[in-house]
């Protein structure tokens, strides 16, 4: 068990290498909402982050908040757990940071400028060639794309800003998972305790980080709601058509979601996660230092010009 969460957490960090427009937010009824923007917003996690208006009143806000919520979980959890909670919560912060740098440093390797780059370049040329582009549509679908991942990449960096300004929704799930795998409380009231949660990770993570299957680049409702102006008529129905087999062909996709991998938290005792974590950053410590020795082979061997 232990290893496959560990294969689910290096996925996250790949996957985060490979960042491109995926599977949007699909669950309307969930308590996460979108923006006007099309990005998810984090409730229940925290702030938008130091830099957004009126930063400062939400910091005071989220401290009176955590306190809050901290005395709550002390009384119901203990003390101990509660801390080791908030750590566990501030490692899976740092594996999402880690994962981004991953990201940035596997497209410099690759020869973009970074992921952000990196992925608006994958999916202008997938929707070039699914499309037929011409090269006036192919100007105006890379602004939109561009956007549309931009939002993707910043919404990551939101979600560890909240974990860390308002941790106490992750760590309640955490502890109630906890609780959960030792029997001490019934799957209805892990439900309850983890739903609001879970429902963020999920919406953020399915946002923000998808997988390449067939078609998952235009799954995105938002973006084809913008590509259509640009489309020509019979082009606007080969978008449909391709929405819906790749909507068919993740509906009827067999495959196991892996822990972690698309905001699915398993529920486990909080002394096993905690060492799924240490092992995480290990691994994500690993990958970096690989990534740095092949940019400094990639320096000292620089491809030879042409003459």
């Amino acid at each position: 068990m232990k290893s496959k969460i560990i294969l689910g957490i290096a996925g996250i960090a790949l996957l985060a290498g490979g960042v491109y427009l995926g599977n949007s937010m699909a669950n309307k009824s969930s308590p996460v909402t979108a923006t006007s923007n099309g990005a998810p917003q984090t409730q229940g996690l925290g702030s938008a982050g130091e830099n957004a208006p009126g930063a400062a009143g939400k910091k005071s806000s989220s401290k009176r908040e955590e306190g809050s919520s901290w005395a709550k979980l002390t009384e119901k959890y203990g003390d101990g757990k509660t801390k080791l909670s908030k750590k566990i919560t501030q490692d899976m912060a740092g594996m999402l940071d880690d994962a981004m740098d991953l990201a940035d440093m596997g497209a410099e390797l690759g020869g973009a400028t970074s992921a952000r780059a990196l992925a608006s370049k994958q999916a202008l040329d997938s929707l070039t060639a699914k499309l037929g582009l011409t090269e006036e549509q192919k100007a105006r679908v890379a602004d939109i794309v561009a956007e549309r991942v931009g939002k993707r990449m910043d919404a990551v960096k939101e979600l560890t800003t909240a974990m860390r300004d308002d941790p106490g929704g992750m760590m309640e799930t955490i502890l109630a998972g906890d609780a959960y795998s030792r029997k001490e409380i019934t799957e209805e009231e892990y439900k309850q305790a983890s739903e609001e949660t879970l429902a963020v990770l999920k919406n953020v993570s399915g946002f923000a980080l998808s997988g390449r299957g067939a078609g998952s680049d235009i799954t995105d409702p938002l973006l084809a709601e913008q590509l259509r102006p640009v489309l020509g008529t019979d082009q606007q129905k080969q978008l449909d058509d391709l929405m819906q087999q790749a909507e068919a062909a993740k509906a009827n996709s067999n495959r196991p979601e892996m822990p972690f991998q698309n905001g699915n938290l398993p529920a486990m005792e909080l002394e096993k996660l905690d060492q799924t974590m240490a092992s995480a950053q290990k691994l994500t410590t690993g990958l970096k230092a690989m990534m740095e020795g092949f940019k400094g082979l990639k320096s000292a061997n620089p491809v030879p010009t042409e003459h």
